[in-house]
């Protein structure tokens, strides 16, 4: 005999299902908190509204959204901890925060892509 599921249990199957998908990192507060801890002076992420602070653009880094269409998450890790250069030149300072950290800040960068 076959079993029909119950309706609450497909509900509730429904509700965890779109949840675990549409919840993910380029909402995560505390990834926008690091970047706007450790970057915002020279670099803006225009997909959630942060504008970097230096107006002189002495030190102006760029947008970094639709950062995953040039680079991967291990080498902007590495670039911004000093340990790989982009053109023959290091990132201006170096991350200080933890690797948990610096890696919720990278997949959070990656996750920001321009709507088409």
């Amino acid at each position: 005999m076959r079993k029909i599921l119950n309706p609450l249990l497909l509900l509730a199957l429904g509700a965890i299902f779109i949840v675990g998908f549409s919840f993910n990192s380029f909402d995560d507060p505390e990834a926008q908190r690091l970047f706007i801890d450790n970057c915002v002076k020279c670099h803006s992420v225009s997909t959630v509204g942060i504008e970097a602070e230096n107006k002189t653009g002495k030190m102006a880094g760029g947008d970094l959204v639709n950062l995953a269409d040039e680079y991967e998450a291990e080498w902007i890790a590495k670039y911004v901890k000093k340990e790989a250069d982009l053109d023959g030149k290091t990132h201006k300072k170096p991350f200080k925060g933890s690797d948990e950290e610096l890696q919720a800040l990278v997949d959070w960068l990656l996750e920001q892509k321009a709507e088409e």
